[in-house]
């Protein structure tokens, strides 16, 4: 499961990306998906958007996260969302295949 991670403003352009594609097995393992709370919600095939008010739960997911396997990876996603925090009009959107 892939995705292409951009920080997008309110016209759906790009700010900011992650330059390879991001994947993640751990967040649809059915032992783990009820411990997150908004990451579970992320589409592999479709896409999936937030705004920077939903950046906090985001974050302590993406770190939930990273406890159960460190990865730059996902230092970079949360690099994104915090930039996307403190930005309004912004958006995080994981593009899936």
């Amino acid at each position: 499961m892939a995705w292409t991670v951009i920080l997008e403003n309110e016209e759906r352009e790009q700010i900011e990306s992650l330059d390879i594609e991001y994947i993640s097995k751990i967040l649809f393992d059915p032992l783990n998906n009820e411990a997150f709370k908004l990451a579970k919600y992320l589409d592999p095939y479709g896409d999936t958007i937030f705004n920077h008010l939903q950046m906090n739960h985001l974050i302590l997911d993406f770190k939930k996260l990273q406890e159960l396997r460190y990865d730059e990876d996902i230092e970079r996603v949360i690099q994104l969302a915090v930039k996307c925090k403190s930005e309004p009009h912004t958006y995080l959107v994981f593009y899936g295949d």
